[in-house]
């Protein structure tokens, strides 16, 4: 289990995906998740896996979130990572009840034909969603307009900013949710942090 009692202590898993110590470090923080709540650790999604829920979108997947499935599964990173039954294009969920569905502005209608759910925002109805040509991360808001905006240019920053912001509950300092958004908005961005998590 990570011990966290100064902002030196929180863990930053990797730059990218893929680099020398992404595996170590993350496990690290995956496994103190799992221990902090009880939960078993996920298993590795096997190459099968993926090509099938490829075949089934008619498209690939981000090379870096492949390789974190291939590595830690559907793992608790903080957030919810959708079972891939649940991964789909966000354009057929409200499909067959558009009445349902959001008023999407002419600008999200730009970007709708090519936007993939792959998490959950903490169950509020709001996702994260990959572009299926680019693989840029998208935020879908259910709550403000344009519903869909750019946040990441990479799915590692998405991964990356969750895994530390996961460490807020390694702590009973109260300092802490200070530190992980202040190590978050130095790498990504006040803006970016602004959009995601208020």
């Amino acid at each position: 289990m990570i011990e966290i009692n100064s902002k030196e202590d929180i863990l930053i898993p990797f730059n990218k995906i893929g680099d020398a110590d992404w595996k170590i470090n993350t496990q690290k923080i995956i496994e103190s998740i799992a221990a902090n709540f009880g939960d078993d650790l996920k298993k590795p999604v096997s190459e099968q896996e993926i090509l099938n829920l490829e075949t089934k979108l008619g498209t690939t997947i981000p090379k870096n979130l492949k390789l974190f499935y291939q590595t830690f599964g559907i793992a608790d990173i903080g957030e919810q990572l959708q079972d891939f039954n649940e991964v789909d294009w966000i354009k057929d969920i409200w499909a067959d009840t558009p009445q349902y569905g959001p008023d999407f502005t002419e600008e999200d209608k730009q970007l709708l034909p090519y936007l993939i759910s792959f998490s959950d925002y903490l169950g509020n109805g709001n996702m994260f969603c990959f572009h299926s040509e680019t693989k840029e991360i998208y935020y879908y808001d259910h709550e403000d307009t344009p519903y869909l905006t750019k946040i990441f240019d990479t799915v590692d920053d998405y991964l990356k900013g969750c895994l530390i912001f996961a460490q807020n509950d390694f702590s009973e300092n109260k300092e802490i949710d200070n530190w992980t958004e202040e190590i978050v908005v130095d790498l990504l961005g006040s803006t970016t942090v602004k959009k995601w998590r208020y």
